[in-house]
């Protein structure tokens, strides 16, 4: 018969001690630790619970955004429909103002991502460097000249939609204009669409990050408990304390040991 082995045996009489132990009037010192690291693993749980509802929340968020996006398409393009001579008009004028915006704004919507994490890496760098003052000068004036080239970059974009707006906005009175703005808000929910999209998947990764970051907290916060319980099981077994639940585990240890 394989001799049996004293840690997992140290561990199994810490997790008795555990469940028949916690509510004796003089329990062991090292229960303590147990509780606390209880206490610190169901913390974590719900931690990591919240972060799963968001994430649930933020995904529901999207899927209705979609469904309404869908009806309103419906209704816009039965407008169109309706109006496709005026709409014929300056689709292709507008379709390729849509395509050049939405290439500039996608570009814009990835500078704005990358100068956050700029200024984030700025103010690590602020922190782990500011022994180095030309470092700290060289790391701030790159930050000013991203956030003068986002500046541009948005100016840019301001003029390109304005350029798009008066080609869909039709004159007082124009035939057709009923169609020529549901042919806008077409485009227009598109562009949402794309932006909704985006910021849709930044903030699954941001809430994946957080998820990963706290299983690697319990995983730490467990072994951690399983420590504070092999503890309880060696002061059970130091001590011989009497338990009728703990009796056994103890002939077992001395031939284990």
């Amino acid at each position: 018969m394989a001799r049996e082995s004293y840690n997992d045996l140290v561990y199994e009489l810490g997790d008795l001690a555990r469940e028949h132990l916690a509510e004796a009037k003089n329990p062991p010192r090292t229960m303590e630790n147990v509780f606390a690291a209880e206490d610190h693993v169901l913390a974590i749980r719900q931690e990591i619970e919240a972060i799963e509802a968001e994430l649930n929340e933020a995904d529901a968020q999207h899927q209705d955004f979609l469904a309404q996006q869908e009806a309103e398409q419906d209704e816009q393009n039965a407008i169109i429909k309706k109006w496709r001579a005026a709409v014929a008009g300056v689709e292709v004028r507008s379709r390729d103002l849509k395509k050049k915006l939405s290439s500039l704004k996608a570009a814009f919507r990835y500078q704005k991502v990358s100068l956050k994490r700029q200024e984030e890496r700025h103010r690590d760098l602020e922190l782990r460097e500011g022994h180095d003052p030309k470092k700290i000068a060289l790391s701030k004036e790159n930050l000013k000249k991203a956030r003068l080239h986002i500046m541009r970059e948005q100016r840019h974009v301001e003029e390109l939609e304005w350029e798009f707006n008066q080609v869909l906005t039709p004159r007082p009175g124009q035939p057709g204009a009923q169609g020529i703005l549901a042919h806008k808000r077409i485009l227009e929910m598109e562009d949402e669409a794309e932006e909704k999209e985006f910021e849709h998947k930044e903030r699954m990764k941001e809430i994946d990050a957080a998820l990963a970051a706290k299983d690697e907290e319990l995983k730490a916060a467990e072994e951690e408990l399983d420590g504070c319980i092999f503890d309880l099981g060696e002061e059970c077994y130091s001590e011989r304390i009497a338990h009728p639940q703990l009796n056994a585990l103890y002939p077992r240890l001395d031939k284990a040991g």
